[in-house]
């Protein structure tokens, strides 16, 4: 597998001394922030998550998308409101991650999304369940100029994979990112760079052997595995894998579970960047799925305004003085 310098050299040519001078600023915000209890804010944010859509194909059961079950609005990203938000940010922004919930191909202006973005100076990635990656895809992305793409793949068998990804099918993923990882070696590129992501669930974790094994067979760039946020996982669940370093939960000793990591009264996220959904609402985190915390919309904000707003200096204070309050917080390992 390929080494991430390769990455860091392509993301630092994306960086102007504006950006830099700007991360600089967050993160001594951030720390003193810590030392005097009280939020400052200083920079602007140099990450961004925005939503192109909140449709799925799948059926995940951890998962909003697939269990179709949000209580805000649903719908797709338009142009429009993703140009005004990337001319209002491509100054200061360096990281754009275009994903938050639902399968970012089916809005079929994304490609074109990540174009944009690409040509305003911005290293875009996205996620996906790649079952989209067919010729006519893989060509778009290729020329997209996105820089990583994180793939879903938490089964090497069908009967494995369906388990959680309900509604795949593995075949089509795995022949998807062989023909993209094929169609980037003729075409003599290095990006996007490819991260397999495994969720390692108890119905999972004994296939890791091989699916390193896949991994390594098809030159993906990088393996990830990632623990799995569970909903309602006091009362444990079978996705809870036996090996407890793939958890992010533990047993209390009395039939329940916690959390493996308490939550300290900080997080970077708050400082770096935020998430907005498929309408244009700035919402804090990637926890906040239901979009509970809406700091500003887009709409009729400039993010700048939203970013300093009163709500969101009350969420950061709240953060710093007893992060166990805000209830997005109390699944995070953040």
């Amino acid at each position: 597998m390929k080494n991430t310098w390769i990455t860091g050299l392509a993301f630092f040519r994306y960086l102007t001394l504006q950006k830099v001078t700007n991360y600089l600023l967050l993160r001594s915000s951030f720390h003193l922030s810590q030392i005097l209890g009280k939020p400052i804010m200083w920079g602007k944010p140099t990450t961004l998550s925005i939503e192109p859509t909140t449709s799925c194909n799948l059926r995940c059961p951890e998962c909003p998308s697939g269990l179709r079950s949000f209580s805000r609005p649903t719908g797709m990203l338009q142009e429009q409101l993703f140009e005004k938000v990337i001319d209002q940010s491509a100054p200061h922004l360096s990281w754009l991650h275009l994903y938050f919930q639902g399968e970012p191909f089916l809005n079929p202006r994304f490609l074109e999304m990540v174009k944009y973005a690409d040509s305003r100076g911005i290293f875009t990635s996205t996620s996906t369940n790649a079952h989209y990656l067919q010729a006519k895809k893989v060509e778009g992305i290729l020329q997209s100029g996105l820089k990583q793409l994180t793939v879903s793949m938490d089964g090497i068998t069908q009967e494995v994979y369906e388990s959680y990804r309900i509604g795949g099918n593995l075949e089509k993923v795995q022949n998807g990112l062989k023909l993209l990882i094929s169609e980037r070696k003729k075409a003599g590129r290095n990006f996007p760079r490819i991260v397999l992501q495994f969720l390692v669930t108890g119905q999972n974790e004994h296939q890791l052997p091989v699916l390193k094994s896949w991994a390594q067979a098809i030159k993906v760039d990088e393996l990830q595995l990632k623990t799995t946020q569970i909903y309602g996982f006091e009362n444990g669940s079978d996705l809870i894998p036996s090996d407890l370093g793939y958890s992010r939960y533990v047993p209390t000793g009395t039939g329940k579970w916690k959390l493996k990591k308490h939550p300290e009264n900080k997080c970077w996220k708050m400082w770096e960047g935020a998430v907005v959904t498929w309408d244009g609402k700035v919402v804090p985190c990637c926890f906040d799925k239901d979009a509970s915390h809406v700091m500003g919309e887009l709409k009729s904000q400039p993010l700048a305004l939203i970013w300093n707003s009163l709500a969101y200096l009350n969420f950061r204070k709240q953060l710093l003085t007893d992060r166990t309050q805000i209830e997005i917080c109390r699944n995070c390992t953040e």
